[in-house]
């Protein structure tokens, strides 16, 4: 028998689970006495699955993934994809809404680029404008058009094909930035001729979202003009507002750095939203952003703190990635390997002839050609805007299609980036004759100028300070590099410079290092790329027993290994860095720090290296 129950028998009940509240009904919350001693009704926490739990799942894949690939020594960024497809439809099917968590990575790629404007250096990147403007139209048009003949091939027509062809066209901004960021390679050469590249993809990919509404019919010039328009008048008015108002701004408030990371992130968000609103992607407004702010002396700052931000919500970007991952047939199958595999090789014949055209020698193109090695986020979007309801001018087969070469091509193109050094080496051991050979090499080969007894094997920043020491006394030396900005910049002031990768012994041999007496490597191994101290060091010693050998190390084991591989002297910075401040620490406990400073700045003024 059940007791039966009257309203003023539930009131003593009723006040007391007003007072204390439900948590998990969805229909009231938790109740607190507010200061009037009313209860204050507060909001319902629901305990159901929903985008903090996808969000959850999608951080808690990427961690499990990522251990083991480091486990396996595998790259991170494939991890990402690999979790994104366990979890998603393809695999456990955890997540079927991906669109709370795309919304979500859209940040991560939005705090990498900005991350990357920050640290461009925009005179160096202006100077890869015709370069990278002509071998980005060449490659642009030809992959364009070997993708269209290959879809043709391979039985699509009209405009399915034509959409393929320009899916193969871009290249991805985000991976290309985030491999190149975490090799440390977007300040080198290639890096920055990349860069440029991506950027004019960019900007021709926003011009075919623009006429692609009217696909069918007339070219709409007057809407390729506006878009044009747009952008310039984005740029110019982000640097405008940057340099008049973002500056004094950030003066006002440098002594705080809560206030200055706010300050980037919100000038970040309204680029962002700017660029939007003009027709063009969150990724090129945050690019934009950066670039603005790179020339304030804060910019260190603000990448510190936006470092933490782009490794949370970077990866998400890349689970998402793997999540678009759709049960494919036989012959989608068969057409992404295709597709794939010319992807690869269309950026081979078509950036590395325009690059030596352009003077930059054989190993410059196939690393700029490797680095481009996969299709966009842009041939995703463009092929999801043609797919859409409203134009549907392909089907769900192309959609699948460019998913898994999107997916496949960003997988390959992380190991050639991974490896691009050594498998560029090999391209030209194997094959050197059937490439050309370089104008550079013969420019500066050991024939112009008799060797002379000190040779430098490689430059960078050591070896541009070693180099005005080297000028200052009048000893005579020949510097062996790849930067064409550090060759011309060493021929400007009389040394002798050869041009080429200090990987191969080839070069080594016709720079002349077998008639030097002192061969000195002033970069250590973290900046040397396909190869390192201890092959180089086997390397000059096989092609010149005789000579002295000095290297550079960065940590006292490695000075102590190269000792015992036969190295006649290791110089290790730090220790003589640590040296020095020891003599300074002297000078400011004697009260002579002032004068120490003003010889060190007058000391500093009067340098001219080719690296600054």
């Amino acid at each position: 028998m059940v007791a039966s129950t009257t309203p003023a028998a539930n009131q003593p009940a009723q006040r007391a689970a007003e007072h204390t509240g439900r948590w998990g009904d969805r229909h009231s919350g938790p109740s607190f006495f507010s200061m009037s001693g009313r209860p204050v009704k507060m909001p319902a926490v629901s305990m159901r699955a929903g985008p903090l739990v996808d969000l959850g799942l999608c951080i808690v894949s990427a961690t499990g993934a990522s251990y083991v690939a480091r486990w396996a020594r595998q790259p991170l960024l494939l991890a990402y994809i690999a979790a994104g497809v366990v979890i998603g439809p393809v695999g456990l099917q955890l997540i079927t809404d991906m669109s709370w968590i795309q919304r979500v990575a859209e940040l991560g790629l939005a705090f990498l680029l900005l991350m990357v404007g920050l640290e461009i250096d925009l005179r160096k990147l202006l100077a890869c404008g015709r370069p990278a403007t002509v071998a980005g139209l060449l490659q642009v048009a030809g992959s364009a058009a070997l993708g269209w003949l290959a879809a043709v091939a391979l039985g699509y027509r009209g405009l399915p094909a034509a959409y393929i062809g320009a899916a193969v066209a871009f290249s991805s901004t985000m991976v290309v930035v985030k491999l190149l960021s975490d090799r440390s390679e977007m300040d080198t050469v290639a890096g920055r001729l990349t860069l440029a590249i991506l950027l004019l993809q960019d900007a021709l990919a926003v011009v075919v979202l623009a006429i692609q509404p009217n696909v069918g019919g007339p070219l709409p010039l007057g809407a390729v003009g506006l878009s044009a328009l747009k952008g310039l008048a984005l740029v110019a008015a982000t640097l405008s507002v940057s340099r008049f108002l973002l500056g004094p701004l950030f003066r006002a408030v440098a002594k705080s750095p809560e206030l200055i990371l706010l300050s980037s992130v919100s000038w970040c968000f309204l680029v962002c939203y700017a660029a939007m609103r003009a027709g063009f992607s969150i990724a090129m407004g945050a690019l934009l952003a950066g670039v603005s702010m790179s020339v304030f002396p804060y910019s260190l700052e603000v990448v510190t703190k936006i470092r933490s931000l782009r490794d949370f919500f970077g990866p998400l970007f890349f689970v998402s990635l793997g999540m678009l991952l759709t049960v494919p047939s036989g012959r989608v199958l068969a057409a992404a390997g295709v597709l794939s595999a010319l992807v690869v090789a269309s950026r081979v014949v078509t950036v590395l002839p325009a690059l030596r055209m352009l003077g930059y020698d054989n190993r410059m193109g196939l690393l700029s050609s490797f680095h481009l090695s996969q299709i966009s986020e842009f041939s995703l979007v463009i092929v999801l805007v043609g797919a859409s309801p409203q134009f549907r001018h392909v089907g769900s087969e192309v959609l699948s299609l460019i998913v898994l070469m999107l997916v496949v091509t960003c997988v390959v193109s992380t190991y050639m980036i991974q490896f691009s050094h050594p498998l560029v080496a090999a391209i030209l051991r194997r094959w050197s004759s059937m490439v050309p050979a370089d104008r550079s090499s013969k420019e500066a080969g050991p024939g112009v100028r008799p060797p002379t007894p000190i040779m430098l094997v490689g430059c960078f920043r050591i070896g541009s300070s070693l180099a005005y020491e080297l000028l200052k006394i009048g000893k005579e030396f020949t510097v062996i590099d790849f930067s064409p900005e550090v060759s011309a910049g060493l021929r400007k002031l009389g040394v002798p410079c050869v041009y080429g990768d200090i990987s191969h012994a080839d070069t080594l041999e016709h720079a002349g290092v077998q008639h030097a007496a002192v061969l000195i490597c002033p970069i250590p191994d973290d900046f040397q790329r396909g190869t390192d101290s201890g092959r180089l060091l086997a390397a000059l010693r096989k092609i010149n027993p005789h000579a002295r050998i000095i290297l550079t190390a960065e940590s006292v084991r490695r000075a102590l290994e190269l000792y015992e591989a036969g190295a006649d002297y290791v110089v290790v910075p730090r220790l003589m860095a640590a040296e020095y401040l020891q003599q300074v620490i002297e000078r400011a406990e004697a009260g002579d720090l002032q004068e120490l400073r003003a010889q060190e700045i007058m000391r500093l003024e009067a340098r001219r290296e080719v690296v600054p």
